[in-house]
């Protein structure tokens, strides 16, 4: 027999017999999944300035800024926590102010914590200078700790789903073969709906420096793992 058709048939025989490894390999694929409400000790806001035009004259973005910045040192917010967001403003600011053309605006974010009161703070700004106030972000300075616990608890989750989904057949969970973080929307922050209900909800995390009056953080994970069956 030629050299070449051994190679062959020696291929064919191994891509059966591995064929028949995968198959008597038998295994179980699970979901785990947790959740945490965690109190917000951080919130970003944005806030837009925009000149306008009272009854006599057109009032300029340098005015509106300084009373926005006496307001900022009222409430003792450092300078360090505003950011200037449309940083290519003052090009524009000179090309525009000078053909008067349009009223022109301005955007700063702003990181506060509980150290600031949030409800005067919104109140002060209740002046015709200042167009718009957002809410961009909340977070928690154990976010990070938090995530990885959330985690770790959606495995734990998958691998007690595979003990008792086996158990009720009479069989038992071997060695775990894969774990994959779901990557979907879902994951990270999530709105509490009815139709999602985790294996495992934590008790809420409350915050030392938490901030009134400003809703809660919901964290969710999502992950599969496969076990082998012994």
């Amino acid at each position: 027999m030629k050299p070449f058709s051994l190679i062959i048939i020696s291929l064919l025989l191994s891509t059966m017999m591995y064929s028949q490894q995968e198959n008597q390999h038998r295994y179980i694929d699970v979901t785990g999944s947790a959740d945490i409400v965690i109190q917000a000790d951080e919130i970003e806001l944005e806030i837009t300035l925009k000149e306008y035009h009272s009854k006599i004259t057109k009032v300029f973005m340098p005015s509106i800024e300084s009373k926005f910045f006496k307001i900022l040192e009222t409430h003792n917010i450092c300078k360090e926590d505003v950011t200037f967001s449309n940083a290519d403003f003052y090009w524009y600011y000179w090309w525009s102010h000078y053909r008067k053309n349009g009223y022109h605006e301005k955007n700063y974010s702003i990181r506060l914590d509980a150290g600031t009161n949030i409800l005067d703070f919104v109140k002060a700004l209740d002046y015709k200078g200042v167009h718009a106030l957002n809410i961009i972000n909340t977070s928690n300075k154990d976010m990070q700790n938090l995530r990885r616990d959330l985690k770790i608890s959606a495995v734990k989750a998958a691998k007690e789903k595979a003990n008792y989904l086996l158990a009720s057949i009479d069989e038992k969970v071997g060695r775990v073969i894969s774990i994959v973080e779901v990557p979907s929307p879902s994951n990270q922050q999530w709105g509490r709906r009815q139709a999602i209900v985790s294996n495992v909800s934590i008790k809420s995390h409350k915050a030392k420096d938490a901030i009134e009056n400003i809703g809660s953080i919901n964290l969710r994970y999502e992950i599969k793992a496969r076990f082998e069956i012994n």
